[in-house]
């Protein structure tokens, strides 16, 4: 739907809302993808040298656990079962990674969630509880990315063979 009809079309409910089915299914995804997120952040935690970026990135983690926990909580109140981590490997505390590398690897995940994320709020007519919430999940990944795009900014690029 185009961004400048929504506040139109919203006033009263006008339009055509996605089912909670749909809704369930486009967030399945999305929770994945934010599983996997999660999961780099707490590689990049077991293998980080520097303290100072370890707690940097330790301050942004609560935001993003229950962000998870949101996107979670909403396909299951859509009557939906939303994936979850246990598939996934963790996190290697024996990484031949940098620091560099690490951080870098994250910012990009962080970097495609966004983008997910942000797609999706106007991708369909979600219910406004549902838009909302992916707003949020948004704004926070913006803000994670801009706490490790200013860490990044002091770190050479690594260099991939």
């Amino acid at each position: 739907m185009f961004r400048v009809l929504r506040p139109i079309l919203n006033k009263g409910g006008a339009g055509r809302y996605a089912t909670r089915e749909e809704s369930a299914e486009r967030l399945m995804p999305l929770i994945r993808q934010h599983h996997e997120l999660l999961h780099a952040y707490d590689e990049v935690l077991a293998n980080l040298d520097d303290v100072e970026i370890k707690a940097s990135i330790e301050s942004v983690m609560p935001r993003a656990r229950t962000e998870s926990g949101k996107l979670s909580e909403t396909v299951f109140s859509m009557g939906g079962t939303p994936p979850n981590s246990t598939d996934l490997e963790p996190a290697s505390s024996n990484s031949t990674h940098s620091d560099a590398e690490l951080l870098y690897d994250v910012l990009n995940l962080e970097r495609a969630y966004t983008e997910a994320a942000s797609e999706e709020v106007d991708a369909i007519h979600h219910q406004e509880r549902t838009r909302a919430i992916l707003k949020v999940v948004t704004e926070g990944s913006e803000a994670r990315q801009e706490v490790v795009r200013t860490i990044t900014n002091r770190l050479p690029q690594p260099v991939r063979d």
